[in-house]
């Protein structure tokens, strides 16, 4: 039987240029999709449809050149098909229709040749698919070999773009353009940026938010860097905090949210700030700051030199007391503070009386040189808490002077 779908096919051969007419008709009328989006034109088709039905006639002829591959052809049509972006399921369809043109050739020579009867030539049939389908696998393998290469060097371009952007090069001639074309993201739009560190287990901190937004039709690009996870999201004229509640159930760890700012060309300057109001939230925290929300503590956080000379110039007598003086006095002035002064709220706090803590505040006084009703010393006395909070207290415990 073999030999019969060697001479058929032998004989098809001759008729290569019918056939490719046929199968170019085929596909503009059974698969538009693959030449009407202009992703190949009418004459890479037309020779793409030649040398791949002359491929197979030879294959099912054993009529390979030696030295060649059988599968060079298809092999080239899904690379080829995959760079210009056709739908795989578009490129096995017309390679089926292929198939499909080379049976219905052979069962046109069989109604001319009374030699060929119906039981051999469904022998053929078997031979004949049984080729399209090894060339189909062929085309697919290709196809998705180079659909990988291409994801990998999108994800490369993607990452150098927002690294651009990051970066401060958005305000270069043509960067945020090119930029918003190729991320899908709108040049002129108010924009904030998230940074979210990575949670315990070393995922991310934020989990899926491009989905989370995208549900909602918010546009956003979301890239690993350094340890974080970074967020472009286009506000498109949505209020930020109608933004942010969109993610905030999928928060992992402490993630930092830059003020709004007024374009693609601004994110470099919301990327350093949402950097920072990440840095004033706990290292252990899994919440979302608002630098906003946060600027007292985003001013300690910028400084750590000088933040460290507010906690040792501010608080150092009473850092430098025994740990048990220390650590009742400490939280006896966080909550003064806290509580806008009032000694019978911070007694409540405390669970104390209120004369305690008067008592207390007569001792922070004569240990800290400030009067605890003075405004400028409030303020100081403020900032420094925050400071020591941010670097923790046994390290500060140990290096105050």
């Amino acid at each position: 039987m073999a030999d019969l779908a060697e001479e058929m096919a032998r004989l098809l051969s001759t008729r290569l240029d019918s056939l490719t007419d046929s199968l170019v008709a085929d596909i503009l009328a059974e698969n538009p999709g693959y030449h009407d989006a202009a992703l190949v034109t009418l004459a890479e088709l037309r020779r793409s449809c030649r040398t791949n039905l002359e491929r197979v006639l030879q294959m099912l002829g054993n009529t390979v050149p030696r030295g060649d591959d059988p599968f060079d052809a298809a092999a080239t049509t899904g690379t080829r098909r995959a760079e210009q972006r056709v739908p795989l399921d578009s490129v096995l369809r017309s390679f089926r229709l292929g198939g499909r043109v080379i049976w219905r050739g052979m069962v046109q020579m069989a109604k001319e040749d009374d030699r060929v009867d119906r039981d051999r030539l469904l022998d053929v049939a078997t031979t004949v698919w049984t080729v399209v389908d090894e060339a189909s696998s062929a085309v697919a393998t290709a196809y998705r070999h180079t659909e990988l290469q291409l994801r990998r060097l999108d994800e490369h371009r993607r990452h150098a773009l927002v690294g651009d952007l990051l970066r401060g090069r958005g305000r270069e001639g043509g960067v945020t353009e090119q930029a918003a074309a190729e991320l899908g993201l709108p040049a002129d739009s108010a924009y904030v940026v998230l940074v979210a560190d990575l949670a315990a287990d070393g995922t991310p901190g934020l989990a899926m938010p491009q989905d989370a937004l995208a549900g909602y039709g918010v546009r956003s690009i979301w890239e690993p860097r350094e340890q974080t996870l970074v967020g472009l999201v286009a506000l498109e004229r949505r209020d930020v905090t109608v933004v942010l509640d969109l993610l905030r159930g999928g928060i992992r760890a402490r993630v930092g949210v830059s003020p709004a700012v007024p374009g693609l060309a601004e994110v470099g300057v919301a990327h350093d700030l949402a950097l920072l109001a990440l840095r004033t939230l706990p290292a252990d925290g899994k919440e979302l700051a608002l630098l906003d929300e946060r600027l007292p503590e985003a001013l300690v956080a910028r400084s750590p030199e000088l933040a460290d000379r507010l906690i040792h110039s501010v608080l150092g007598p009473l850092l430098r007391l025994p740990p048990a003086e220390r650590d009742v006095l400490l939280p006896t002035l966080a909550a003064w503070l806290e509580t806008n002064r009032s000694a019978a709220a911070t007694a409540a706090r405390l669970y104390c009386h209120r004369n305690t803590v008067l008592n207390r505040l007569r001792r922070l006084e004569g240990l800290l040189g400030r009067s605890m009703q003075d405004y400028e010393a409030g303020l100081a006395l403020s900032l420094a808490l925050i400071a020591y909070s941010a670097r923790g207290t046994d390290t500060h415990a140990q290096r105050a002077p």
